[in-house]
Order: C-alpha cells, then sequence, then structure tokens
C-alpha cells in the first residue's frame, strides 16, 4: 500500500505524517479483517444450513423402533 484514497483525493503514504499513515494503516488492516469476516461469515451460515437441513430430514424420517 503505497496510497490511499480519501473522498476521491489521492495521497502518497510516503507524503502524509506518521500519525496519518499510521491512521491509513489501521483502516487497511480493518478492511482486510472485514472482508475475512465475511468470508468466516458465510462459511458459518452454511454450515448452520447444513445442519439445519439435516435436522429436519431427520425429524421427518421414519423412526425406527427402539
Amino acid at each position: 500500500m503505497s496510497k490511499i484514497t480519501i473522498d476521491n483525493e489521492e495521497y502518497k503514504l510516503d507524503d502524509l505524517s506518521d500519525k496519518a499513515r499510521s491512521y491509513a494503516e489501521h483502516c487497511h488492516d480493518l478492511q482486510r479483517k472485514i472482508v475475512n469476516a465475511q468470508k468466516d461469515l458465510e462459511q458459518l451460515v452454511t454450515a448452520k444450513n447444513t445442519y439445519y437441513n439435516a435436522l429436519k430430514q431427520e425429524l421427518e424420517a421414519p423412526q425406527a423402533a427402539e
């Protein structure tokens, strides 16, 4: 990451203050974490739906005599 765009204006990281560069790096890192969290959420929802469907099939299946 050598540049950042804020409100359609591009900034070179080398031209920013240390504090501004730190904020930019935090924003970049947090965006990466958000993308990963969204992927994790998709996986969790898919897994939950799989278990839900398996449960429905189990409940609808004829019960064997115990």
